[in-house]
Formats: C-alpha cells, sequence, structure tokens
C-alpha cells in the first residue's frame, strides 16, 4: 500500500466508523421508547420486547434482500450505505409521530432495520476494502463506534433532558442522514474489494458449504443469542431487581445504568481488536464468549448484589458481551470469497439477528414463570455453542 492509500486507508476508518455511529443510531429508537410506551399503551413486558423484534425481523428481511441480490457487491457501497442510512432515518419518523398503537409502531419498526442491512454489514464490507492485516482490530473501531450509536436513545434518555420519545427519535433519525451523507462524501472504496460482483443468487449457500467461513458463523450465531437479549432487556432486570430491594434513588438510575452497559462495549470492541494484534482474531472471541458465558450463568447471584457491585458486575458484561462480534466479522471477511464479502457479511449478520429475535421473546416469557432474577442464565446457550464452533475454527486465510 502506497503512502497515499495509507492515508486514504486511515481517512476512510475514522469516516466509516462515525458513520456507522451516527446511522446506527435509530436501531434501539424503539427499545428506548418501550418502558414509556409501555405505561402509555398499557403493554405488557413480552409485548414492548416486540418493539426491539420487530427491528432484528426487519433487519433479517433486510439481509435476505440484500445478500439475494448482491447489492453491496454490485454496487458503490458507499451510495449503498448512504441510501440506506437516509431511508432509515424515514422510516424512524414515522415511527415517532405516526404511529399511534403497538401494531403501527411494530410496521415502522420493522422497516427501520430492514433499512439498518445497508449499514451495520455494507460499512464492514467498505472497511474490509482497505484492510487485510489488522482487519480484527480495525473493525473492533468500527463495531464500537455501532455499539455506541446503538446505545445512543439510551444515552439522551439517562441525560434527564425531558425529551419524550418522539424527540429521542426523530435526534436519532437526524444523526443517522448525516452519518450516511458523510460516509457517501468523506471516503473513497478500497482497493482490495473495488470488483464489482454479477448477481448471483446462489452464492448464499456458496460461502456456507466453505468450512472456516462456517465455523466463524456459527460462533458469531452463538454470540448473538446473548447479546441483543441483555441489550434490549437490562432496563427491564434492572427495574425488577430494583423494585424488589425498594432501592428508590437507583431505580431513577436505570436508564443510565443500561446506557452505560451497552455503551462500554466500544471499550470491549477497541480492546479486543487491539488484544488480537497480539493472539488473533478466534483467540480473542474464545475469551469474550467463555466470559459473557460464565456473566450469563452468574447473573442471578449478581442480581442480590449491592447496586454498586451490581454496576460493576453489568459493566464487565458489558465489555465481554460484544467484544467478540469484530473478531467474528474479520475471521468471515477473511475466508469469504473476496468478491462477494459484502454479501457474505450481509448474510451472517441477518442470521444471526434471527437468533437474537427468538432470544428476545423468550426470556420475558421465561420471567413470567420463574421471575426476573435467573432468567438471563437462559443466555448461557449461546456462548456454549459459539465457544464450541470457534475453538474447532482456524485463523489463517484459505481459499473460500
Amino acid at each position: 500500500m502506497t503512502a497515499a492509500e495509507q492515508v486514504s486507508a486511515k481517512r476512510a476508518l475514522v469516516v466509516i466508523s462515525i458513520g456507522v455511529l451516527l446511522a446506527s443510531s435509530t436501531w434501539l429508537s424503539g427499545t428506548a421508547a418501550a418502558r414509556e410506551l409501555a405505561r402509555v399503551w398499557a403493554l405488557s413486558p413480552s409485548e414492548a420486547a416486540r418493539l426491539t423484534s420487530a427491528t432484528q425481523w426487519g433487519f433479517i428481511a433486510g439481509t435476505l434482500v440484500y445478500a439475494a441480490t448482491n447489492l453491496a457487491d454490485r454496487f458503490d457501497a458507499r451510495r449503498v450505505f448512504c441510501g440506506s442510512a437516509v431511508l432509515g432515518a424515514c422510516f424512524n419518523l414515522g415511527f415517532a409521530w405516526l404511529s399511534d398503537g403497538l401494531w403501527s409502531a411494530l410496521v415502522l419498526r420493522f422497516a427501520t432495520g430492514m433499512t439498518l442491512a445497508g449499514v451495520y454489514p455494507v460499512g464492514m464490507k467498505l472497511i474490509a476494502g482497505w484492510y487485510r492485516e489488522g482487519l480484527g482490530w480495525r473493525l473492533g473501531v468500527m463495531v464500537g463506534c455501532l455499539t455506541l450509536g446503538t446505545a445512543f436513545p439510551f444515552g439522551v434518555a439517562a441525560l434527564g433532558l425531558a425529551l419524550d420519545w418522539r424527540a429521542l427519535a426523530s435526534i436519532a433519525s437526524i444523526a443517522s442522514v448525516v452519518g450516511g451523507l458523510l460516509v457517501r462524501l468523506g471516503c473513497d472504496e478500497g482497493p482490495l474489494l473495488r470488483t464489482r460482483a454479477r448477481l448471483d443468487l446462489r452464492v448464499v449457500g456458496r460461502v456456507f458449504r466453505h468450512r472456516p467461513f462456517r465455523d466463524a458463523a456459527f460462533g458469531y450465531f452463538g454470540h448473538m443469542w446473548e447479546l441483543y437479549a441483555l441489550w434490549s432487556l437490562t432496563a427491564v432486570w434492572l427495574d425488577a431487581r430494583f423494585a424488589a430491594a425498594n432501592a428508590g434513588a437507583w431505580a431513577e438510575r436505570v436508564s443510565l445504568l443500561a446506557f452505560a452497559t451497552v455503551g462500554v462495549g466500544a471499550l470491549g470492541c477497541v480492546a479486543g481488536g487491539l488484544l488480537s494484534r497480539r493472539l488473533g482474531e478466534r483467540k480473542v472471541a474464545l475469551i469474550a464468549l467463555t466470559g459473557s458465558g460464565v456473566a450469563c450463568l452468574i447473573s442471578g447471584f449478581a442480581f442480590e448484589l449491592p447496586p454498586g457491585w451490581l454496576t460493576v458486575f453489568l459493566l464487565a458484561w458489558g465489555v465481554l458481551v460484544v467484544a467478540d462480534s469484530p473478531q467474528f466479522s474479520a475471521l468471515a471477511a477473511r475466508h469469504a470469497p473476496s468478491e462477494y464479502t459484502g454479501t457474505a457479511l450481509t448474510i451472517q449478520n441477518g442470521l444471526g439477528f434471527a437468533i437474537s429475535t427468538v432470544s428476545i421473546q423468550l426470556v420475558p416469557r421465561l420471567a413470567e414463570l420463574v421471575g426476573w432474577r435467573w432468567v438471563f442464565a437462559v443466555l448461557a446457550i449461546g456462548p456454549m455453542v459459539g465457544v464450541y464452533f470457534t475453538a474447532r475454527g482456524r485463523d489463517d486465510a484459505t481459499a473460500a
């Protein structure tokens, strides 16, 4: 890589990461609004959880469309990213100002999720176009920004600015437009993945026949069983904890604690990425999966900790639960066909998010039967499966 290309690569990493941070702020707008909408629309916990699940299902549907049509590999990925971010902002605004009940909100959250399939996987494809060596820690930076963007609605709510859920969603939509335009105008496509692919409807099945890619993908699927269930339900879990203890002062800090649990994952992504330079992506993913799996299993004990120590536990869990995500993406990019990297990352993401919708709906239903204290233990299933496939995987790039 020439000196000029190195400068362009660094600029692209910064621009794309900031663009992803801003464009992903629409992701959990429904989740951040769920507690308020539960009161206004008299929703049960499982009904409120559908606001998150609808976004996830929309993302899944979007990945099927983007992957089947190879959009990110056939066209300028910057245009795909920008168009998706702007369209997502429009649907998110519709959620804020047009939804008048649960069903209309679910439709608009589903549509918002569809557009996010053109943000997260496409952002990873853009960075993979500039870097082959050290891709794990560069994706760690990008996914760290994605994590902060995802936490954005919780963060604004935690500031106590007396903004209602419509204002929060509107701010997220503005941020998404800015992020899309930033990527479109602020960077170039990298030289590694610039070749335009032809339409191939069979590529989705083909990438999974390659075992190294399949092992990375199944490790990612185990990670996804846990991730969004924790992110979307931490506030409800804490509500149950502080209600049971009659801890009034801490009950007022639930939004702040939920924001911190999600947002601190950005540090985990960056730290894991830097550690991967020494240990390799696969080993870092194994460490994070094992640690977060242990956190799932002991969460019932942590539930009874004093609030200060409970906060420490959640912050540690928040670091571990997402630190493996960019490492799995780096492994998948390495083992996918180079001309269809965007498609491979998109379908891996789509299937992972499909799995996350199951755990998001399962946890509140289990809580109705057994209570909230021990319900997060069921999330340990994901890390256990992920550890098995990751442990048998490989680090080296083999022809896909």
